[in-house]
């Protein structure tokens, strides 16, 4: 049995040292990969870690017979792509938001005193939807839009992965979606831009 197969046989039994020796092997190769991909080499950095919790989570359905190099690096690569297409739409919608805002500011709320009510509307209404939250999404809703916390950050007042973060983050803003109008979600895009949740 060669020394690798060796240790993925030990990685799928749990022996945590078989993982930190996995983990000191491939980590610096799958960190520059990433970046390849993400100019951010914090986010990358976060990217190849998630992958490392899922191999270790997934760790009994590893195939010690297969390409162990080419399973690591494809879980990298979609991770990637996933974060680049998120921050691609994100940015579209950004960009229509950003162009329609000063057409919403004139035409749904004119005065700057309707404005203010609106505002305050918005917030008792998120203050609602929240509550509804199930919990752990309700933590994770909160430490980001109102104490205006990095995933990161989240991740480890919350102890839990950034992957988890983003899963509660979406989970939070489809209820949104749900319960608002369409001109209150485009007021509060517009206040988290202007940095005022």
């Amino acid at each position: 049995m060669g020394l690798k197969i060796k240790i993925l046989v030990n990685l799928k039994k749990g022996k945590k040292k078989a993982f930190k020796k996995v983990f000191t092997i491939y980590y610096p190769r799958l960190e520059k990969y990433a970046g390849y991909f993400i100019a951010n080499s914090q986010e990358a950095e976060d990217i190849v870690q998630d992958v490392f919790v899922q191999v270790w989570e997934n760790r009994e359905a590893i195939k010690t017979d297969s390409n162990f190099d080419s399973y690591l690096f494809t879980l990298v690569r979609n991770r990637c792509l996933n974060v680049l297409k998120k921050q691609m739409a994100e940015k579209n919608y950004i960009d229509k938001i950003q162009a329609n805002s000063e057409e919403l500011y004139n035409i749904s709320f004119g005065m700057e005193d309707n404005f203010l009510s609106m505002e305050k509307l918005l917030y008792e209404q998120l203050e609602k939807i929240i509550e509804e939250m199930p919990e752990r999404c309700q933590s994770a809703f909160c430490l980001k839009w109102k104490e205006g916390k990095k995933i990161r950050e989240i991740a480890d007042i919350m102890g839990i992965s950034s992957t988890m973060v983003d899963k509660h983050l979406a989970k939070g803003m489809e209820m949104v979606r749900q319960k608002m109008t369409s001109e209150m979600i485009l007021l509060l895009y517009i206040l988290i831009l202007n940095s005022s949740l």
